[in-house]
């Protein structure tokens, strides 16, 4: 399994180049930024617009020149955060106890116990072989999915099944979008 882009390259490649760290930065959290958009959106919008609209923010801003790379992954799934709370906010009225419960998981997100980044990894390796190494490659290591299937040798559409039952298994088991950070901060 290749190691993820660190944010380190990430902001390095943009005091070097905004497009190649732009290329990095896509490489690294789209994936991982839309599979958590999707979990507060509940395909009720659009997450690759929120998304894209985070990523438009961090170039045009030069927020990469003023952040830590300890800091970027919080910066910007908070952004997609609240780019989803925002959104939701725009089609329908977000009840307080529904605002109370992200809340809470951005701010667990943000404090994660050593117990839970474990409670975690246990999850991830107790999925099927299969699902597991999809799971890995997809979400962990971002990864495409014909990426992924040519490594596994399975077909594309079998990537997008495991990877399907596996977040849905991870989903049963830890409800809140807090699954999916820990998990793009390599849990």
């Amino acid at each position: 399994m290749t190691m993820p882009i660190s944010d380190e390259e990430i902001l390095a490649a943009f005091r070097e180049d905004m497009d190649k760290g732009g290329r990095l930065l896509f490489a690294r959290y789209y994936r991982p930024l839309l599979l958590f958009a999707d979990t507060f959106m509940e395909h009720a919008g659009s997450p690759e617009d929120i998304v894209q609209d985070v990523f438009y923010h961090f170039i045009k801003a030069k927020v990469y020149q003023e952040i830590d790379a300890g800091t970027l992954a919080t910066y910007l799934f908070k952004s997609v955060k609240h780019g989803c709370m925002n959104a939701l906010r725009d089609r329908k009225p977000v009840c307080g106890l529904e605002m109370l419960k992200y809340e809470a998981a951005e701010e667990e997100a943000l404090s994660f116990s050593p117990e839970l980044v474990q409670r975690i990894r246990k999850a991830v390796e107790a999925l099927p072989e299969k699902t597991r190494l999809v799971v890995r490659e997809v979400v962990v290591a971002s990864k495409s999915y014909k990426e992924t299937a040519l490594q596994l040798d399975v077909s594309v559409n079998t990537v997008k099944t495991l990877l399907s039952r596996g977040l849905k298994e991870l989903r049963r088991q830890f409800p809140d979008p807090v699954l999916f950070f820990a998990l793009f901060k390599g849990a």
